[in-house]
């Protein structure tokens, strides 16, 4: 299973995600130099997104480059800064405007934060931590599917472990039902949070690549809800490219 954060698949034929001072004056700040932050990332990647949604929200548009990279292809444009910033391999992957490589979606949202404003906060007390089960879930959701993608399209059939792929399939409905039931605690319009981030980008990856899944299906809470929130332009200019 790829780790939290992260959408790391391996490579396989198909299409898979890719699913990246010393001079005696006074030091300046990235931002001072006119320095951008640099977002290493796939397109289709749902950890990415969620990088890239956090941005927008927070204004920090203008601040971020990115850069397009496969982690699985060496000879791809930019690998070497891609793969020095992160040894790791994994996108997405940011490089601050000081030059700190930050090489995990969690770790770069929490950066990003402090960066930018837009984005409501969570309450305190008990109510944080069912906003924070939800997001846990979301995730979950999005490394249960990235698993199961990974299961189906990175062997030849014949080595594909249906048991596998039903596990995950599994977690990722049980996971749904579980956002149905608290969908009218999420929120669409205005400030939103991470967690409404998180449970977008897993319902948007499930699109992608499990549309046989029919998540929406007695699930009509859960369908509303993103119905409206996924014509956010955050979440409208992340999409996926058309055959991805």
């Amino acid at each position: 299973m790829p780790a939290a954060g992260n959408c790391q698949t391996p490579p396989a034929p198909g299409k898979l995600e890719a699913d990246a001072r010393v001079d005696g004056t006074t030091a300046l700040s990235g931002a001072e130099r006119g320095m951008k932050m640099k977002l290493y990332l796939s397109l289709t990647s749902p950890f990415a997104r969620k990088v890239r949604i956090v941005v927008q929200e927070l204004g920090l548009t203008d601040l971020v480059n990115e850069t397009l990279v496969d982690p699985w292809n060496a000879d791809s444009p930019g690998f070497a800064d891609f793969l020095a910033a992160n040894p790791l391999s994994k996108i997405p992957t940011l490089v601050t405007d000081k030059g700190e490589p930050l090489p995990d979606s969690r770790l770069i949202v929490e950066y990003l934060l402090t960066r930018g404003r837009g984005l409501a906060s969570l309450p305190r007390g008990a109510q944080r931590w069912a906003l924070l089960r939800r997001q846990q879930l979301a995730d979950g959701i999005l490394e249960a599917a990235v698993a199961r993608r990974r299961e189906e399209a990175g062997r030849p059939a014949q080595y594909v472990f249906q048991g596998n792929v039903d596990r995950h399939t599994a977690a990722i409905n049980r996971a749904l039902d579980a956002l149905d039931a608290d969908a009218g605690e999420l929120l669409h319009e205005g400030a939103i949070r991470t967690v409404e981030i998180s449970v977008g980008c897993a319902l948007g990856y499930l699109d992608l690549r499990f549309p046989q899944l029919a998540w929406r299906d007695n699930r009509e809470r859960l369908a509303r809800w993103y119905h409206s929130f996924s014509q956010r332009p955050s979440m409208l200019s992340t999409q996926p490219p058309a055959g991805a």
